[in-house]
């Protein structure tokens, strides 16, 4: 039986889904069992969109429509990053992204590559199943961290059920496209999408394993 940290461990972001269906029920009952995630004063302010089939080809089909060069994206709804993004957050955004862009083969001077890689996120890399995550807009930090929480359940059950998703800011380019296709209410803003299935281990871009930072650069042992 697996252990939280090996969970953890084998926990990674995907970028390339196999066609496979994932069985509706476990899907259900893994978000089911996430809503026991902690939450300030239990107020658990998720609101939990899970999309497979028809509706999420027809979310699919309306994206892919707008995945233009040069882009058609809406406006954030909120701010993604600081701006500036100082250091050392820039160089680990920076090299995130040059190891996923260097598996495919994608140079730096290829705009128009790249640009059709990230409008991958809004074909949920051929996932067959998707999950989108809303907050009330009148939430703060608190309410948002706790989203954290529940979002890091879900990827953590996925992954001991032996799936693989991948948690998508990218989204919110297109965050009036979504709402459309959900029929999601006004008063909730995305945060970000999650692309659910069985992982295609023969993309190369799969074999990208994020960096961690060294330990000493975040935690401070105090004893005295």
């Amino acid at each position: 039986m697996s252990t939280i940290a090996q969970t953890l461990k084998d926990r990674r972001s995907y970028r390339a889904f196999l066609k496979t269906p994932v069985d509706q029920a476990l899907l259900e009952s893994i978000l089911k069992t996430a809503m026991l995630s902690a939450s300030n004063s239990n107020i658990q302010p998720w609101h939990v969109y899970l999309l497979s089939g028809a509706r999420l080809q027809k979310l699919k089909d309306a994206t892919k429509a707008r995945s233009t060069v040069p882009p058609q994206f809406d406006e954030h709804v909120y701010k993604v990053y600081p701006d500036p993004l100082e250091e050392p957050y820039e160089s680990r955004r920076f090299h995130c992204g040059e190891r996923q862009y260097s598996a495919m083969g994608i140079e730096r001077e290829d705009q128009a590559g790249r640009l059709n890689y990230v409008y991958n996120n809004h074909q949920c890399f051929g996932a067959p199943a998707a999950m989108f995550l809303y907050i009330d807009d009148k939430a703060g930090p608190s309410q948002w961290a706790d989203l954290g929480i529940y979002l890091q359940s879900v990827m953590l059950m996925l992954t001991e059920a032996g799936l693989g998703s991948c948690a998508q800011i990218s989204w919110n380019v297109f965050h009036t496209t979504v709402r459309d296709v959900l029929n999601a209410p006004e008063n909730l803003t995305l945060y970000c999408g999650l692309s659910i299935g069985y992982p295609d281990m023969q993309a190369p871009q799969n074999a990208v394993v994020a960096d961690r930072a060294p330990v000493g650069e975040v935690l401070t042992v105090m004893t005295d």
